[in-house]
């Protein structure tokens, strides 16, 4: 097996390598950080490398193997989010003026993490404080997509996407509030999958987002998905809204078939139609599992969307400009103009407008809850459009985004508002070669069942063996 096949490897042949003393934690991450010295100069994945850390980590996995106390993800090197809060670690959110911030504390997702012995190999790019569905920003600038270099990851955990399907680790952690894990595993032909709220707490965010930021994992297999969530799922005090029950046993469910599911799909959900050959991929895996795991029959339904931009889009710039607003400080001028326009409509908001969105998400979440009690499964395209380019005007992050262009991926923040779980199944490539993600969305908790019909189509179609060019100096 030579380097870059060791790099491919799921996490959790990883583990069972380990465990057999076929391969070492630390030459697996050396592997790792040797590849992204090749590689990240090229698709700006990584915005810190704390290769030191890593390291002792690894070494510390081989001793836990050796004495049988090795946790679930003991020696597997994995990335996190440069908008998640890491203990003496710079995490920056992106921002020029925070590019010297070291927390002193870890979000929950990354204590449980360490604890399960993850060697955690630095920090992803992000759109600046998770702004946009492109990742670009003023401080570290633009990654590319591994597919096209010249087309976008998405965002806002398109670093960790990027390293993911590069080979840059086996497990990228994200977070979600509008599509953030799943455009770029789309966009990047990985899996990702954002689970019910509060099925991993998270102890950063403020009231209103704490309602639909989600925590998860950006990998190349299921399986990978599910080691993640059973380590990282569980109640917490520290987040009021944190499912209280214990999580289910998302390793020992993951090959039991799911039958007799009542499907649905839509093409549109409410947004615009979506790209010809993009349809066409993601309708004939949704007929297929209509076929494998529901009755035969793939319903034309979707929940009731009706005032679904209303509510999330005062309560997202609000908290935005809540959780952030303090640390910029007097520096507006060195955020990028998108955030900066964010803020100035925060504060002209008036306090009964973010009243009434936080009903109306109430009532949304009611509506969706009433649509699944009809149907196990709804399945959509992830996006209306393939990965855009890098270079698109209607991108750039000095300026708001045309509701024409958000329009676009109005398939994803329907699930975050909702709470439910949904994920990005990788179905195939544009004409073009970019990779088009199919969204799986389950009943609410219901996590494992999305995570079963992925792992249904991941064994019919596999996806894991197609690896991106290899770019850079071999």
């Amino acid at each position: 097996m030579n380097e870059t096949d060791v790099c491919f490897m799921p996490a959790a042949d990883l583990v069972a390598s380990y465990r057999a003393k076929a391969l070492s934690p630390v030459e697996v991450t050396e592997a790792v950080l040797a590849r992204i010295d090749r590689l990240n100069p090229v698709i700006n994945a990584f915005v810190l490398v704390d290769r030191e850390g890593a390291l002792a980590s690894a070494r510390a996995a081989e001793k836990a193997y050796a004495s049988g106390s090795a946790g679930p993800l003991a020696g597997v090197p994995l990335s996190i989010k440069d908008l998640t809060e890491t203990q003496g670690m710079r995490t920056t959110m992106a921002s020029i003026v925070l590019k010297d911030r070291v927390p002193d504390f870890d979000a929950v997702v990354v204590e449980r993490l360490r604890e399960a012995g993850a060697c955690i190999l630095g920090k992803t790019n992000t759109p600046e404080f998770g702004s946009t569905l492109t990742t670009n920003n003023r401080l570290f600038g633009l990654t590319r997509n591994p597919w096209n270099l010249e087309h976008t990851t998405g965002g806002s955990s398109g670093g960790a996407a990027a390293a993911v399907a590069c080979g840059l680790g086996p497990i990228g952690q994200g977070n979600d509030a509008a599509g953030s894990i799943r455009v770029p595993a789309s966009f990047c032909g990985i899996f990702g999958i954002k689970p019910t709220v509060g099925r991993i707490p998270n102890n950063t965010w403020v009231v209103g987002m704490q309602l639909f930021a989600h925590e998860g994992p950006l990998t190349r297999t299921v399986g990978d998905a599910a080691l993640f969530l059973s380590a990282c799922s569980g109640p917490d005090p520290r987040d009021p809204w944190a499912i209280e029950d214990e999580p289910p046993d998302f390793l020992g469910t993951l090959d039991e078939a799911p039958r007799d599911l009542r499907v649905a799909w839509s093409g549109a959900l409410g947004g615009a139609p979506a790209h010809p050959s993009l349809l066409a991929a993601c309708q004939d895996a949704a007929e297929w599992l209509a076929k494998r795991v529901g009755k035969g029959e793939l319903a034309q339904a979707t929940p009731d969307t009706s005032g679904l931009a209303e509510s999330f889009l005062p309560v997202f710039i609000t908290d935005g400009y809540v959780s952030y607003a303090g640390l910029v400080g007097d520096r507006l001028d060195d955020v990028c103009g998108l955030v900066r326009q964010s803020f100035e409509r925060a504060k002209q908001l008036p306090a009964t407008e973010y009243a009434r969105a936080l009903g109306k998400i109430a009532r949304f979440r009611y509506n969706t809850r009433r649509f699944f009690e009809e149907y196990d499964l709804l399945l959509t395209p992830v996006t209306s459009e393939p990965p855009f380019r890098a270079d698109d005007p209607a991108w750039d992050i000095e300026h708001e985004i045309p509701p024409m262009e958000i329009i676009k991926f109005f398939f994803a923040p329907s699930s975050a508002v909702s709470g439910n779980p949904a994920a990005s199944v990788p179905v195939g490539f544009t004409p073009e070669g970019l990779p088009i993600g199919l969204q799986v969305v389950g009943r609410w908790g219901e996590d494992d069942t999305v995570l079963r019909v992925a792992r249904e189509l991941e064994r019919e179609r596999p996806w894991a063996q197609r690896r991106p060019p290899e770019h850079g100096t071999k």
